[in-house]
């Protein structure tokens, strides 16, 4: 004899509160959560984290810049410049402030036009146990952010299709993916796999055969061609850095001379740090209701059949291009349905509340947890370019300085803190400012820099070097040793 244990409603943790909630009362709280990430991010430092960095001289409206990504990053950060009176860490914050919000309320709302107020809370939840949606894109990432948003937003376009087949809905696919395409080439692993779902799905289908469909890939080619052919033309510095998937990896015991082994063993825990929290949830407590009617099982096939198809032709890929080093974020736009996936399983659960709870905790966390990156890591934001700057230009010959460095942030926050001091100062290569009489080479440490690492741009003249060693802004108690190479352009005076 077999007893089958039942608990009761009550046990249950559901916050059916979270389903009477108006849909601006969340917007709100979306709103207001980004604003404080926006303000703890200025109040932590006046200075670039890496990715912000690089932006630094390549805001000049070109289409092929040297970071191997498409321009629209770089173009929105150049419009942000100009709104905020070239304040650096203001442009990038109100920049990624805006990508964030946009991710959460498309998130919450392609959810919500399937379940409701609760079934986007549940969505909002799954996104913050998403490590590269709600710690990494908050603290540090660019393009990814971008790409992110859009691909989030064809998520949103995808749902609004289903529920109501419109023009408005039509364009905002093909917007999203556009936006996408010029955001970072890895769009494609969510676009190509989404176009075979949807031409497979017979609802999905008969909602795209209208004329109105055409929107779609009309505006998409319109927004993404001139970028994606001047790439094409310029091949070199828009695949400069396809080397770092070559890269060895902590597997490269497995590595085989043709195979990509070790590359898809990197893919495999890729695909588990950025959404095996979330995966493991739906496999366990998963459901399919039945109330939620064909339209919200149809999304639910397609989102899922996109991810499978992206998945395996990633796998294939890979293992066919002896790919070594796959990153997390490389598959941030292909597993961007997962918020609204958990959330079509989950709401339903009659735990849920443990599940929107955790989340909540998850979203305060990532305050805490920048604040305490700051205090107790060497993380750029605490870092002491201010002392590095004020020496420099105390020691300088009056002029404008050139500032160079094969450590790119380097030079740019350096740059910032010589401005800050009252110079007049450049980055290296910045093609809207013009070089300074006087250089500045910077690297980190005291050690002689190794040769190659940095190419004169013609004849220098020494004239002082500098090495301070100030200690970081926070509580490790550690410094930050630099050489600073002063010089003045041209050859020495003779004698």
């Amino acid at each position: 004899m077999t007893a089958t244990i039942r608990f009761p409603e009550a046990h249950a943790f559901r916050l059916p509160q979270i389903d009477r909630l108006a849909p601006g009362t969340v917007v709100a709280a979306i709103l207001l959560y980004v604003a404080a990430l926006f303000v703890l991010r200025l109040s932590l430092s006046p200075f670039l984290e890496i990715d912000e960095a690089q932006f630094m001289g390549a805001v000049d409206f070109r289409l092929v810049y040297d970071n191997s990504h498409p321009p629209l990053y770089n173009w929105l950060v150049r419009v942000a410049l100009d709104l905020t009176g070239w304040r650096w860490a203001l442009a990038v914050a109100l920049v990624k402030a805006a990508l964030l919000a946009a991710t959460h309320l498309f998130i919450f709302d392609a959810a919500r036009r399937l379940l409701g107020t609760g079934g986007g809370i549940v969505a909002l939840a799954a996104a913050a146990l998403l490590p590269q949606v709600s710690w990494m894109s908050a603290h540090t990432l660019a393009h990814s952010v971008l790409v992110m948003a859009a691909a989030a937003a064809v998520v949103n376009a995808l749902v609004r299709i289903a529920v109501r087949p419109s023009a408005p809905a039509f364009a905002l696919l093909g917007l999203a993916a556009g936006i996408g395409a010029i955001a970072k080439f890895n769009m494609a692993l969510l676009l190509v796999p989404l176009a075979i779902a949807i031409a497979t799905d017979p609802f999905m289908r008969e909602r795209f055969h209208r004329t109105a469909a055409l929107l779609a890939p009309l505006i998409g080619l319109v927004i993404a061609t001139p970028a994606w052919i001047a790439a094409a033309l310029d091949f070199a510095d828009s695949t400069e850095r396809m080397e770092k998937l070559y890269r060895h990896n902590v597997f490269e015991i497995v590595d085989l001379p043709v195979l990509g082994i070790d590359g898809v063993l990197m893919l495999t825990l890729a695909i588990l740090a950025w959404g095996g929290v979330v995966l493991a949830l739906i496999a366990a407590f998963g459901e399919t209701p039945e109330h939620q009617g064909e339209i919200a099982t149809s999304v639910r096939r397609v989102l899922w059949r996109t991810i499978g198809i992206g998945l395996v032709l990633t796998f294939v890929f890979v293992l066919g291009s002896d790919m070594s080093a796959v990153a997390e974020r490389y598959l941030t736009p292909l597993l961007m349905p997962l918020p609204l996936l958990a959330a079509l399983a989950l709401s339903s659960w009659r735990w849920r509340g443990v599940l929107v709870v955790a989340g909540a905790l998850a979203f305060v966390a990532v305050l805490f947890g920048m604040v305490g990156m700051v205090a107790f890591d060497k993380h750029r934001w605490a870092r002491p370019y201010d002392a590095v700057g004020a020496a420099i230009a105390a020691d300088a010959p009056d002029g404008r300085i050139t500032v160079a460095s094969p450590v790119p942030d380097l030079a740019a926050n350096v740059t910032l803190a010589l401005r800050r001091a009252g110079r007049q100062a450049v980055v290296e290569g910045d093609r809207l400012a013009e070089q300074g009489p006087l250089l500045v080479l910077l690297w980190l440490g005291h050690d002689p820099l190794p040769a190659g690492e940095w190419e004169a741009p013609g004849p220098l003249c020494p004239v002082a070097t500098l090495t301070p060693d100030p200690k970081l802004l926070n509580l490790t108690g550690r410094t930050m040793p630099v050489t600073a190479a002063i010089y003045r352009r041209g050859t020495c005076p003779a004698g």
